[in-house]
């Protein structure tokens, strides 16, 4: 798996605001709506807020992986963010959200849903990689940082 199969630049956003949930979804929602004609933003967001309803997608460390199924489409695309000052998503360890990722899947194929959060949560419980996030000046390089990591676990694999 490879992000840079299902992240454009396009929808790499380095400066959420807000200071909601619905809000951050929003600006996670959009790029992704901009570069799928088959995916409506605003059915996307509510999907998005439906699912952070059920239980906050925030897994601690400062990461979120929000994510929805839609009936339309038949490729996963994905939307990175991150908050400088930090987002409220009720995270299990208290803290404020930084960095998410929301995940669009095709309803018809559960399996690569769950087989692309799990491979972004695993990229993400490197503190280097959140850190070289965390510091990435341009789209260029959040997804530079994201390729290397993935060559890395590759290599060790």
């Amino acid at each position: 798996m490879r992000l840079e199969t299902i992240l454009a630049p396009g929808c790499v956003v380095l400066d959420l605001h807000g200071s909601t949930k619905r809000e951050a979804l929003a600006q996670l929602a959009a790029p992704i709506a901009r570069l799928r004609s088959d995916i409506d933003a605003l059915d996307l967001l509510e999907s998005l807020v439906k699912r952070e309803e059920a239980s906050s997608t925030a897994i601690a460390d400062g990461i979120a992986i929000p994510h929805a199924k839609v009936q339309k489409g038949g490729t996963v695309i994905a939307c990175f963010g991150r908050s400088n000052t930090g987002i409220d998503f009720e995270s299990v360890d208290g803290r404020p959200t930084q960095l998410f990722f929301a995940i669009v899947s095709p309803a018809a194929d559960p399996s690569l849903h769950v087989q692309w959060l799990a491979h972004i949560a695993g990229l993400l419980g490197n503190p280097a990689v959140r850190k070289a996030l965390l510091e990435a000046a341009t789209s260029q390089e959040v997804l530079q940082v994201l390729a290397r990591e993935e060559r890395e676990r590759e290599a060790g694999a």
